[in-house]
């Protein structure tokens, strides 16, 4: 690094004994055992990177079927053009269920979801997150989970266009 590229901006960072933890692991993989600060500097910009380079994300959410509707709604509300939706089963903590049918008892090992698929610009994320959480919830074991991936890329067929453009 030549003299104009050092800077002498000093940041204070405060932070949990377990996050230097986890600086000081990741540095020593290094070749060349940086510094503590020059560590969180790498750290960072990898960060950004990452950000720069995945500007989308992929949100999956499992959900109870009849809160599809209100899922729907709240993103559609929230400026979401394109969401999948496929019927799905499984089970989580709950471990199936037990139901009656004429008389008899029977047990249902996996559960009817509803997997809903929303891919979003960065931007958005926090916000669809919010709106998936609070449509979904019922405060009862089985309303379901909520996973976030990053996109590198998104291609519209008919024209062409690519990522953030494909999903407006």
């Amino acid at each position: 690094m030549s003299e104009a590229e050092k800077l002498d901006q000093r940041i204070q960072l405060v932070a949990s004994k377990e996050f230097g933890q986890k600086v000081d692991a990741w540095r020593r993989e290094q070749d060349d055992l940086p510094s503590r600060s020059e560590a969180i500097r790498r750290l960072v910009y990898l960060g950004l990177v990452h950000d720069e380079e995945h500007p989308m994300r992929l949100i999956t959410a499992i959900i109870r079927p009849f809160k599809y509707e209100s899922v729907r709604e709240a993103l559609s509300d929230l400026g979401v053009t394109g969401i999948t939706a496929t019927q799905v089963t499984g089970f989580g903590r709950q471990r199936g269920q037990t139901e009656m049918y004429r008389g008899a008892e029977y047990e249902v090992k996996e559960i009817p979801k509803v997997k809903v698929e929303v891919a979003v610009p960065s931007s958005l994320l926090e916000s669809a997150l919010q709106v998936i959480s609070q449509a979904a919830e019922t405060g009862k074991i089985g309303d379901g989970k909520i996973f976030v991936t990053s996109l590198s890329g998104a291609v519209r067929i008919r024209t062409g266009e690519r990522d953030e453009k494909a999903l407006i």
